[in-house]
């Protein structure tokens, strides 16, 4: 599987008792810290009839957007409750994109705790979305590992999608923190931009989310942070080795 497995988006996560609203004063001084000449846009949870919709508003949600040098397309998400950091890119999956984004999310993450002073997060995860292509006339036969081939007049199944939950207890830092390791499986389009042309590819998607889970705040420091994202990786692999025998 791996052979066809390439990188469709990444993203880290913390979760945080202080909520940052968009203010003039916060977009200049988080986009100087993290990515200098940003854009600011609105992350709109709620789309207001008569408002620009990537008008950032007093208050509310925003993110930071930038293309980076990488070739990818960076948004640092402010939330209620919550900072996303999420990497748009097609990569090849086992370059050091996973590991460069990781790195970035533990600098950003620190740096974000220590501007609005908070000393720990209450949840942590990682979530990534890979893209699996496989040659034509190969794709309808990839479920057969998977699930029961259901058709109707020799027509296959379409629109598959299905998830299943794994637990497990990671140490970081001293800490033993229950981990949620969701994956959700499904069919999807992936869209290929050339130099002349769009592309559609027929993929399945496969989505991971490795997060702590939300029944008890974990309480973890800027060192767990960077622990964290530095281990990730690790666990992350292990789940695609378990399930690649049957995608």
């Amino acid at each position: 599987m791996k052979d066809n497995l390439f990188i469709a988006q990444l993203r880290g996560t913390i979760f945080v008792s202080q909520y940052i609203g968009y203010t003039p004063e916060n977009a200049k001084k988080f986009g100087e810290l993290l990515l200098p000449d940003s854009k600011v846009y609105s992350a709109p949870e709620i789309i207001v009839p008569g408002v620009n919709p990537t008008a950032p508003q007093y208050g509310m949600s925003w993110r930071l957007f930038k293309k980076g040098d990488d070739g990818g397309d960076y948004n640092i998400v402010f939330l209620p409750g919550k900072i996303d950091i999420i990497l748009t890119k097609d990569a090849k999956y086992g370059d050091e994109a996973e590991m460069n984004f990781c790195k970035k999310c533990a600098n950003w993450f620190t740096m974000i705790m220590k501007e609005i002073s908070i000393s720990t997060v209450t949840r942590i995860a990682y979530a990534p979305l890979y893209a699996i292509r496989y040659e034509d006339g190969t794709y309808d036969a990839r479920w057969d590992g998977l699930l029961k081939k259901t058709v109707y007049d020799g027509t296959p199944m379409r629109d598959v999608n299905f998830n299943f939950l794994l637990k497990r207890v990671i140490n970081i830092c001293g800490k033993e923190i229950e981990m949620n390791l969701l994956h959700n499986i499904s069919d999807g389009v992936q869209i290929r931009v050339g130099a002349e042309s769009q592309q559609q590819i027929q993929v399945v998607l496969l989505q991971l989310d490795i997060n702590s889970t939300p029944e008890k705040s974990i309480d973890l420091n800027k060192e767990g942070v960077n622990k964290f994202f530095d281990d990730i990786l690790g666990i992350k692999e292990k789940l695609i080795e378990n399930v690649s025998e049957s995608i």
